[in-house]
């Protein structure tokens, strides 16, 4: 089998895309009022952004289940 495309053991995670969660959390609000404001002139967009919402809330409540210490999400 050729491991020309094999990255097990050779990724290593990007320091620049490990957020906290108060950065989650502010760009959570920031989709969810996006989309709030533009529900009315352009409703596919509207659904992206609330969909975009939707998969950050998730990281926010799997982060919270993992580390929950001083940890204080509200939606």
């Amino acid at each position: 089998m050729n491991s020309h495309f094999c990255k097990v053991g050779k990724v290593s995670p990007n320091p620049s895309k490990i957020t906290n969660l108060k950065d989650l959390e502010h760009k959570y609000s920031n989709f969810i009022e996006e989309a709030y404001n533009v529900a009315q002139t352009d409703r596919s967009l509207s659904d992206t952004l609330f969909h975009e919402a939707k998969k950050l809330k998730q990281k926010i409540l799997n982060l919270e289940k993992y580390d929950s210490k001083d940890l204080n999400a509200a939606f």
